[in-house]
Parts: structure tokens; C-alpha cells; sequence
């Protein structure tokens, strides 16, 4: 606790960290915290003085936070709509004492219990269903292909699809889940194919072609659609 001075309300919600690596003081704010990070012998006093320095600065960050976050939860609740493997899929939401997502037919339910948590409700739910698609295609063309990789992770790529390192790790974009699934077939087989040829050599597109025949059909859909993508 700080003394009654500092007793204001935005106050509540700063986390500190300290850390001897760090060499000066900076503020950020993420949603609703407000993260200040110092060397380790600042004084707390000292902290929360420069704090109410820049209370007016922060609760303008804080503003805008929340507005953002507003933004977000509107613009899921207006479309009314997710894709899901190419398919358009109805959304309904309703509150409730836990976060879940229940899918049936062409409705998928959204239960939550704050509404700012709706997005990342919908991500788990995404990063979960992608997983056990791709975990079940891979198991499949890895025997069909003869191929071996490490591992595989979901990542929030901004623009690439899917990627793989020399040492056999696989990355895929989340946001491949709203494509068909014929298409995330097409990505899962190219970086399969780079196990064997890490570049894109006509030997390459060759292997390539061999398990998928309309890649070139796939490449112009994601090449149409590259823009619409969640």
C-alpha cells in the first residue's frame, strides 16, 4: 500500500516491475493496466510521484484502451458472423458465468462472462479447432509424403501463412481457419515440401504439385482473398 497521497484511483491499477537490467523508467499501458518498469533500488515513492506526473497522459492511454476495446467487441457484434473453413457461420452470444464456445451446425455460441474477453474467447476457440485439424492433415501427409518434422505451432503472424526451420519446426497463421480447407491443405503440403527443398526451386514446385495438383488454383484463391482474411 502507498501512503494516503498517492491515494488515487488510477493508481490501482499500476504493476511495477523491477529488474537490474533495466536502466531507466518507462510507463506503458496495456488494456487496462498501466505496466511501469524500473530499476530495482527506485523507491516506490519515487515511482508514483512521476506516476501522478503523468496522470493526465495516462488516463488519456487508458481512454483510448477502452475504446479500442469497445471498437473490437462492436465489430464482432455487428458482423454477427465468423468464417470458419471457408463456411460463414452465424453468431450468438450469450452472457454467463464462463468462458466457452459452443458450435452447432451453422451457429456458433459465444458464452462469456466479460464482454471485453469476446475476441480472445474467439481465438482460443479458433487456435484450438485449427490445432486439431492440422494435427490429423499432418499425421496424414507426413506418411503420405515421407517426410519427418519436429513440431508445430499456431502463431499470430501479421502476413506470412505458415513457415518451416531448418530443424523441422512448422508454423502456421491462425487466421488460416477461415479458409477452406482444401486451401490450408495446399499451405500444410507446401511447408511439408521445404523438408526436402528449403527454397522454391522448380524441384520444389514439382514435389509440390505431386500431392497437390491445384496448388496453382489454391495460390490465386489466397491471392484474391489475401485482404478479407480475420
Amino acid at each position: 500500500m502507498f501512503r494516503k497521497k498517492y491515494d488515487d484511483d488510477f493508481l490501482n491499477k499500476v504493476i511495477i516491475k523491477r529488474t537490474d537490467r533495466k536502466k531507466t523508467i518507462s510507463i506503458s499501458v496495456k488494456g487496462e493496466k498501466i505496466i511501469l518498469l524500473s530499476p530495482r533500488l527506485v523507491s516506490t515513492n519515487f515511482l508514483y510521484d512521476i506516476l501522478l506526473k503523468k496522470k493526465k497522459w495516462i488516463i488519456k492511454k487508458l481512454k483510448y484502451q477502452n475504446e479500442l476495446m469497445e471498437t473490437n467487441y462492436k465489430k464482432i457484434i455487428f458482423n454477427e458472423s465468423l468464417l470458419k473453413f471457408g463456411k460463414k457461420k452465424s453468431i450468438s452470444f450469450k452472457k454467463s458465468i464462463s468462458d466457452k464456445v459452443i458450435e452447432k451446425g451453422d451457429i456458433v455460441e459465444i458464452y462469456f462472462a466479460n464482454k471485453d474477453d469476446i475476441e480472445n474467447i474467439i481465438k482460443k476457440w479458433y487456435k484450438e479447432e485449427l490445432e486439431c485439424y492440422i494435427n490429423l492433415r499432418l499425421k496424414h501427409y507426413k506418411k503420405l509424403m515421407k517426410v519427418r518434422y519436429n513440431s508445430f505451432h499456431i502463431k499470430p503472424y501479421k502476413s506470412k501463412l505458415g513457415s518451416c526451420s531448418y530443424n523441422g519446426r512448422l508454423a502456421f497463421n491462425l487466421k488460416i481457419i477461415t479458409m477452406p480447407r482444401k486451401v490450408i491443405d495446399y499451405i500444410l503440403i507446401h511447408e511439408l515440401c521445404h523438408l526436402k527443398h528449403f527454397n522454391h526451386s522448380k524441384d520444389f514446385w514439382c514435389l509440390v504439385e505431386k500431392y497437390c495438383p491445384d496448388f496453382e488454383n489454391h495460390k490465386k484463391w489466397i491471392k484474391k482473398h489475401q485482404n478479407s482474411f480475420v
